[in-house]
């Protein structure tokens, strides 16, 4: 089974991963061991933080290895990517607040305050809380239809 991971972004810089069809995910130097290990075919859900607190979309990893991002169209902090493609993006109404979630997932269950948890660009996810997230978006992206 592929790895899932939760990338952690602003919504502004969603709002970059948008408008290039969600294509990449930039990150910093400081992530550089951790991207490593991140391969073709991994899943990745996304989560927006900013006062937005929710998870937006599903993306899969579409070629191993972290690149320089030539083109800047983030802050200039990130000047790494791995390439992604969607899998399924929830309308910005539809997204999934990380409340609705906390004590169900590994990540934050049993924790009060686990903001801080979410201030780390990206981070490896358990195989519970991957299927947990699936299943959640999904449901959402489903009763959209």
């Amino acid at each position: 089974m592929a790895q899932a991971w939760m990338i952690i972004e602003r919504l502004e810089n969603w709002r970059v991963d948008a408008s290039n069809d969600f294509s990449f995910f930039g990150l910093s130097n400081r992530y550089n061991r951790i991207a490593a290990k991140i391969a073709e075919n991994d899943i990745v859900f996304c989560y927006v933080s900013s006062g937005v607190s929710a998870f937006s979309d599903i993306r899969i990893v579409t070629e191993t290895g972290l690149k320089p991002l030539k083109n800047q169209t983030y802050d200039a902090a990130f000047p790494n990517y791995f390439a992604t493609r969607p899998i399924l993006t929830l309308a910005r109404e539809r997204w999934v607040p990380i409340k609705t979630l906390a004590s169900q997932l590994d990540l934050t269950r049993g924790k009060i305050d686990y903001r801080n948890l979410l201030m780390t660009s990206i981070r490896k996810l358990t195989e519970h809380d991957a299927l947990l997230l699936e299943e959640q978006l999904r449901s959402v992206a489903a009763k959209a239809s």
